[in-house]
């Protein structure tokens, strides 16, 4: 077996390795500076380009077992929740498990409810007097249920100090019970 000969191998007073004898071939400082712009300059095109509601919803893919992070709501609607700055949506796995026992009927359409009341809502209103709290809804038939129109609602907090916005509940609700959350 091979030993490691440490003099075919020169470190620097703080004991990681130097380049001087290495055998590999070494970058220049112009090749380096040209590879992090290309990287800089790929990385601003991504985040120019935004996201279209259908896209949105499309990503939306939730893992039951993590946190999961979706993307930021649309302009239109961050508009109505009064927020200048946009932020990706934060689901915590403790709200899933939260959710899993208030709102058990809307567990299997979780996906189905969050995707479309987030990125394709057809109201969004107050949620909630003393919070940031926002509801977001959406008209969906849905056969296993009734056959009428059933409404996903998401309530969302958009609290400006936190690094996301937070999904606090989604479930299903009537027409009736779409007057009663706006009153």
């Amino acid at each position: 077996m091979n030993e490691f000969d440490e003099s075919k191998h020169p470190r620097a007073d703080d004991g990681k390795f130097t380049s001087g004898g290495g055998t590999y071939p070494q970058n220049s400082n112009s090749d380096i500076e040209i590879a992090v712009k290309a990287l800089e300059e790929l990385d601003r095109k991504r985040s120019d380009k935004k996201m279209t509601p259908a896209e949105k919803i499309a990503s939306v893919h939730i893992d039951f077992d993590k946190d999961n992070i979706l993307p930021e709501l649309n302009d239109e609607d961050l508009e109505k929740v009064g927020s200048k700055v946009n932020k990706s949506v934060l689901l915590k796995k403790s709200i899933i498990d939260r959710n899993a026992n208030r709102h058990d009927d809307a567990m299997p359409d979780t996906e189905l409810i969050i995707k479309n009341a987030l990125y394709s809502p057809s109201e969004v209103f107050k949620g909630n007097k003393d919070k940031p709290y926002y509801t977001f809804v959406k008209p969906m038939k849905i056969s296993k249920r009734n056959g009428l129109d059933e409404y996903g609602i998401v309530l969302l907090d958009v609290d400006e100090k936190k690094d996301n916005f937070e999904l606090v509940h989604w479930h299903w609700v009537n027409a009736e019970g779409i007057e009663k959350l706006k009153k």
